[in-house]
């Protein structure tokens, strides 16, 4: 009996903990658009879209803070086109193997500017791929 409520205590501690995964890594666009609105309180932003990468003061002494992720995807086709039909290959004098490998990289940074009452007053993004 010991050892499952030991066993079911260790469970419920592991999980509870991934569950509070930071919403952060999922930074895009789009959860940006739908979850930053002027008047959020820095709470709801935090909940939103998880802990800045820059926090700091302007000369009000409001704070501001920057979320700035970049990303990069690489995808890549390969094969070996018409092995059976092309003559030279049938006795080793050249292959028809092909490669084709693209990449792009994206970046996102949002700003979002506070009051002294720690809500939203202004956003401003920017996205780039290339």
């Amino acid at each position: 009996m010991f050892r499952l409520f030991f066993s079911s205590a260790i469970i419920c501690l592991l999980f509870s903990c991934a569950v509070n995964a930071p919403a952060s890594n999922n930074l895009t666009l789009g959860t940006v658009q739908k979850n930053v609105q002027i008047g959020f309180s820095q709470t709801e932003i935090l909940k939103n879209l998880g802990s800045p990468n820059i926090i700091t003061k302007d000369r009000q002494d409001r704070e501001v803070w920057t979320y700035d992720k970049i990303s990069k995807e690489k995808t890549s086709k390969g094969g070996a086109g018409f092995l059976i039909f092309n003559p030279f290959t049938w006795f080793g004098m050249g292959t028809s193997n092909f490669n084709k490998s693209t990449s792009s990289s994206n970046s996102l940074t949002v700003i979002i500017n506070f009051d002294v009452n720690k809500k939203v007053v202004d956003f401003s993004y920017q996205s780039l791929k290339y």
